[in-house]
């Protein structure tokens, strides 16, 4: 059998090294993520309810969308 020489085993190994930029999974959105696969603006918006895991719109978003535009109004 034949047997690797050291940069041939160097050159296999330096490809695991490489990490793939992930954007934004939310549709229209380009942005790098920051938390689980959303944008920091996008990650809100998904702990108020207004996308689901996927990025998806729920059937009632406007409705949320005012709440959550509300509730952005009082805390600020």
């Amino acid at each position: 059998m034949a047997t690797k020489l050291k940069h041939q085993q160097q050159d296999s190994q330096a490809g695991g090294n490489v990490v793939a930029l992930s954007r934004c999974t939310t549709q229209g959105c380009n942005k790098k993520t920051d938390l689980l696969t959303f944008c920091n603006e996008h990650y809100e918006w998904f702990k108020f309810g207004l996308i689901n895991k996927k990025g998806e719109r729920p059937t009632d978003f406007d409705k949320k969308f005012i709440a959550f535009q509300k509730h952005k109004k009082q805390a600020a």
